[in-house]
């Protein structure tokens, strides 16, 4: 079995309590639709950063918000499919400013 590192993956970094942790996940599960899906699904939960990364290249970045706007949109498509409007996920009011979360704001002119 060969293994190809020279691609994006993604990460999930969740809270417990007090605690961030990084869920296991299988290679096949570090996918962008899979990671999706399972937040989506509630297999994920407490979600406090995505950051998608490549190995071989060495970069990583925060995606966070479109990872989490992307799970809206699928389950807004979901509910007007099936006319259900159950299993939203926690994440549609969870978004805060950085004042909020206590971080400082600075404005270049």
């Amino acid at each position: 079995m060969s293994l190809n590192l020279d691609v994006s993956l993604f990460s999930v970094i969740c809270e417990l309590g007090n605690c961030l942790y990084v869920p296991e996940t299988e290679l096949e599960g570090m996918q962008l639709h899979q990671i999706i899906d399972d937040i989506s699904k509630g297999q994920i939960e407490n979600v406090r950063a995505v950051l998608e990364f490549n190995p071989v290249e060495g970069w990583c970045n925060d995606v966070t918000d479109d990872v989490l706007a992307a799970v809206c949109e699928q389950e807004k498509a979901c509910n007007e499919l099936t006319g259900v409007q159950e299993n939203l996920s926690d994440y549609n009011a969870e978004r805060i400013d950085g004042p909020r979360a206590g971080v400082s704001v600075q404005v270049a002119a």
